[in-house]
């Protein structure tokens, strides 16, 4: 039987870790490269700015800090404050996490038309899963190794309760937002929006099954330190970069020229949602009075689209939900 403490095996492990912290890092920057457009229209003020873009941006620079501070430690070759280092590359990687949570708690409460107890189980779950990453965080530990030129971690089968609790996280709020999707009528499954969030529940299940099952299987086996830390800087990189991407597609999905049919029938004829085009450029959703068999048929309110981060509207009764938390 293989010994996985051997001290060959553990030091050609602590390398195999550091470059492939190497390779993600080139993949976390080139992806930073891409879209760094997108981040710009934002900063520039080509985007009306709001709140909820604030967690679309860390789920893209938590990642890079993390990276960042990492890759100091490995690359540097001499002595540096271990701790201060440790708990700087726990804290980025677990607002990563948290940042990526949020934008999936926003959409929950969206879709269930901000249910009391979808809201208060997803918030609750969110803020569980908060309390664990501060928890371990402040018990973090790491000491210079002079043999090998950078920090090692200690205790590291410490964080794995944080791997089974980022994975539960992650599966119930899919889950919820899942279920809030099937909720909705035939009718509201007819339009791109629906379509749109369903298929992209069903990527980030795929995304979470690939990136934070096997960390948690290798924590919860405690091969060794190496090994117990082999994929959670990938698990950081792939679950922020998921994040992210799902919130841009939304975000120019919301942007461009839809029309689509909201059909919820609660006793009234169905309304008919148009995203135009106005003046200047701006997006806005014309939606007319409830009631009316056409949008010219009874005086229509206009919305500003991009009030929200999630521009599409979800429908539930007479309320009007915009996706994304916006006012």
């Amino acid at each position: 039987m293989a010994d996985w403490r051997d001290p060959a095996r553990v030091a050609a492990e602590y390398l195999a870790l550091i470059k492939l912290t190497h390779v993600m890092a080139g993949i976390l920057v080139r992806d930073l490269v891409i879209n760094l457009p997108f981040d710009m229209s934002i900063f520039a003020g080509r985007r009306k700015f709001r709140w909820t873009f604030m967690l679309y941006l860390g789920c893209r620079w938590w990642p890079i800090l993390c990276m960042t501070v990492m890759l100091v430690d490995i690359d540097i070759g001499h002595k540096i404050n271990c701790v201060g280092w440790v708990v700087s590359v726990y804290s980025f990687a677990y607002l990563s996490f948290m940042f990526a949570s949020a934008l999936i708690v926003l959409r929950i409460a969206a879709i269930w038309g901000h249910n009391k107890f979808a809201v208060g189980f997803a918030s609750a779950t969110w803020l569980a899963s908060t309390g664990f990453y501060m928890q371990s965080t402040i018990m973090a530990r790491a000491v210079f190794s002079p043999q090998d030129g950078f920090c090692l971690v200690l205790n590291t089968d410490q964080s794995k309760v944080n791997a089974l609790v980022t994975l539960a996280t992650d599966i119930s709020l899919l889950g919820l937002m899942l279920g809030g999707l099937l909720r909705w009528t035939g009718g509201q499954r007819a339009g791109g929006v629906w379509r749109l969030l369903y298929n992209q529940n069903l990527v980030w299940l795929v995304v979470v099954t690939l990136s934070e099952v096997p960390a948690a299987v290798l924590m919860i086996l405690d091969l060794n330190d190496p090994l117990n830390l082999m994929l959670q800087f990938p698990q950081v990189v792939i679950t922020a970069l998921g994040a992210a991407h799902m919130n841009r597609a939304l975000t120019e999905y919301s942007s461009q020229d839809i029309t689509c049919t909201a059909g919820a029938d609660y006793g009234r004829a169905s309304e008919r949602l148009v995203f135009a085009r106005g003046a200047g450029g701006d997006s806005r959703l014309v939606v007319p009075a409830l009631g009316a068999t056409s949008s010219e048929e009874a005086p229509s309110r206009t919305v500003d689209v991009m009030n929200s981060l999630r521009a599409p509207v979800v429908h539930d009764g007479d309320k009007m939900t915009k996706l994304g938390g916006g006012p």
